[in-house]
């Protein structure tokens, strides 16, 4: 071997430097790309608590959210649905939402479509609600009561509706 072979062959250090920055470059890489989804993210607006939001032939506003353990309230047709404890980490809410009818033909709502989401979009469906459809001719108002089991986390959610509509529950109920 000749002196200049010599002086080309990398040494095993080298190359172990070498090969550490390929992990490196690629973890650096995946950095850059969850700073860019994160700065560049969009949340979704929703209507302030108390607001009304727009839904298919109407509107719709959250009137009170209640923790269920508070205030001892049960269902009047004593459901099962009910019975038991909330799980582990979490408790239940009551929601009442405010429907108006505002198109001439009036509103055919079904409240079982309402859910609740958060934090890593996960969506919490009703474990009860009352009446189950609402119908309304043009320029009445009806209340509807939906009980959701909520994380004990103070995080905002928001109450997905109908056509899209998103009413915001704050974080009220979870101060003292």
């Amino acid at each position: 071997m000749s002196a200049t072979e010599l002086e080309a062959t990398p040494t095993p250090s080298a190359r172990r430097r070498r090969l550490v920055l390929i992990p490196v470059a690629l973890l650096g890489l995946i950095g850059l790309a969850l700073t860019y989804l994160f700065l560049t993210a969009q949340p979704e607006p929703s209507v302030p608590l108390g607001a009304s939001a727009s839904i298919p032939g109407g509107m719709a506003s959250i009137g009170e959210i209640v923790p269920v353990e508070d205030d001892g309230w049960e269902p009047e047709d004593n459901d099962d649905a009910l019975d038991g404890a909330p799980a582990d980490g979490s408790h239940r809410v009551r929601v009442l939402v405010r429907i108006t009818a505002l198109e001439p033909g009036g509103l055919r709502l079904d409240t079982g479509d309402f859910s609740i989401s958060g934090l890593g979009r996960e969506r919490f469906r009703p474990l009860w609600e009352s009446p189950p459809v609402v119908d309304l001719t043009q320029g009445t108002t009806a209340g509807a009561t939906l009980i959701f089991e909520v994380p004990d986390r103070a995080i905002a959610l928001v109450l997905d509706g109908p056509g899209g509509s998103r009413l915001s529950l704050g974080l009220s109920h979870h101060t003292p």
